[in-house]
């Protein structure tokens, strides 16, 4: 978890990028060959051979997974009960699926800060089969009240490559945030490899009269292709308003905030190159947590 979503006091915005939620993509045309395969190759196969079991009746998997995000990759194991979130085709020969799990009987799981267990996998058609080249039952954490997030998108990161972005949205106290976490298959895994607030606002408490300074902001988002690579760059550009820096009663009006940052793809993640500009009020919160310099 973020510092600030365990304070009840922050949470996450939902206003900004246009994406998928998570509901089924279309699948590319197939040839006859694959469409066979595929006709037997369901949601249940998917879930079984990444978590070992599936009730087709409840549409759930039972699995032992940590339950806060201070416990991973293994301590704190507990049982869990997974779901699908989000399932699309890459391409006619590769599919992705994305699940979240919560405690199987923890009643008390829908707090502010209760934020289901991400996983995902994905497989390849080979012939007539299809195998899981990559997966991990609990690549992140997002969403809260025990609820997962909805915004859910795959994304290409090279001229063949494909991750999943997710867009973790929570408000609270009249302040909303939205998260990026890019999800990536590597290496038989798949990484959590880029994690960045991107917007931020307190729509829903300030007070243009002379009150607590109305401000929000954002980040766009762009992969730039490049010749013979094969993962493309990755750019944030910050604008809008932020907090006022000082507290003093003078200083009641947001300041303007502006910035890139740029990243490249490495050993399995996204890793900053530069950054020029200025970071939010949330970012100086969390940037050593970010890798922001």
């Amino acid at each position: 978890m973020l510092p600030f979503r365990t304070n009840c006091s922050s949470a996450l915005l939902a206003t900004l990028l246009t994406l998928a939620s998570g509901c089924y993509k279309q699948s590319p045309a197939l040839s006859p060959e694959q469409s066979d395969a595929n006709e037997v190759f369901d949601i249940a196969q998917e879930m079984k051979m990444l978590y070992g079991n599936y009730d087709l009746k409840t549409q759930t998997s039972v699995t032992s997974l940590p339950k806060e995000k201070s416990s991973l990759p293994a301590a704190g194991q507990q049982q869990m009960t997974a779901r699908t979130l989000f399932n699309a085709f890459s391409d006619p020969k590769s599919l992705v699926l994305v699940t979240f799990a919560v405690p199987a009987s923890d009643e008390t799981f829908d707090c502010h800060a209760c934020s289901p267990t991400i996983g995902m996998a994905v497989f390849s058609l080979k012939g007539l089969t299809w195998t899981m080249d990559a997966s991990s039952r609990a690549v992140t954490f997002a969403g809260e009240w025990g609820k997962p997030p909805t915004d859910v998108q795959l994304v290409q990161i090279g001229p063949n490559r494909h991750a999943v972005k997710v867009i973790d949205v929570g408000r609270g106290n009249g302040e909303t945030t939205a998260v990026l976490q890019i999800l990536i298959p590597w290496n038989g895994n798949v990484n959590l490899g880029l994690e960045r607030i991107i917007a931020d606002d307190d729509k829903g408490g300030c007070d243009a009269r002379g009150g607590l300074a109305c401000y929000a902001n954002r980040r766009t988002i762009t992969f730039i292709p490049k010749d013979k690579v094969e993962y493309y760059d990755l750019e944030l550009k910050l604008t809008g308003t932020d907090l006022p820096i000082s507290d003093a009663a003078a200083s009641k009006r947001a300041r303007k905030v502006n910035g890139l940052e740029t990243l490249k793809f490495e050993n399995g993640k996204y890793v900053q190159i530069s950054r020029q500009g200025d970071l939010t009020y949330v970012d100086d919160a969390v940037a050593k947590r970010e890798d922001l310099r």
